[in-house]
């Protein structure tokens, strides 16, 4: 008996020897390892995506010369956000200016109602957002004087850069006459960076 005890400590040490399963099944002892596949796996195809488009608005030259009353224009300063100073929507009582300061677009008008001006800001002047969007009379989307000069030729006048004593350094400026309105274009100190767009009808 002694003799028996040892060989079953014994075998106990080496662990028990895999065998084949009590079921009698045939599978092997250990499942193949299987290997990835080397090649790289085709992402799906990303469907296009579209460019949002900027909206496009009514040419602010169509206000020119005419009342703020009337249907048209209050619906183009609809568009642009456009209010009086005190906040009173367009319409809802007369004023000397309407601004959109988050469109960068300002409008004077006389004690009637008649629109005489429509400014657009593209330098942050006055807690305006710079103006984007197309200039009027076909001069493009860029604020630079070359571009402008690409685009609507050379101007019918031009001035030199000029110091005002209260409100400082001003840059050159030029003016377009083109058909139904004139465009003045006021630029920086560096002669190239559009400030200001000054659009009035003709005779003015």
């Amino acid at each position: 008996m002694g003799f028996l005890e040892r060989r079953t400590r014994a075998d106990d040490r080496y662990g028990t020897k895999p065998g084949p399963a009590s079921s009698g099944s045939n599978e092997p002892l250990y499942a193949p390892r299987l290997h990835p596949d080397p090649r790289p796996s085709t992402p799906p195809p990303v469907p296009p995506v579209s460019e949002p488009r900027e909206e496009v608005r009514s040419d602010l030259t169509l206000v020119l010369g005419h009342s703020v009353l009337e249907d048209r224009v209050q619906q183009i300063c609809r568009e642009y956000g456009l209010v009086s100073p005190s906040g009173v929507t367009m319409g809802a009582a007369l004023s000397r200016s309407y601004l959109a300061r988050e469109s960068g677009v300002e409008l004077a008008a006389d004690a009637h109602g008649m629109v005489t001006t429509v400014f657009l800001h593209f330098h942050g002047d006055d807690g305006f957002i710079a103006y984007r969007g197309e200039i009027p009379g076909g001069a493009g989307t860029i604020p630079q004087r070359t571009a402008l000069w690409e685009r609507l030729g050379r101007p019918d006048e031009m001035g030199e850069p000029y110091h005002d004593r209260f409100l400082g350094d001003y840059g050159p400026w030029d003016r377009w006459m083109l058909p139904g309105f004139h465009l003045h274009a006021q630029f920086t100190p560096d002669g190239e960076t559009l400030a200001r767009i000054t659009l009035t009808p003709p005779g003015r």
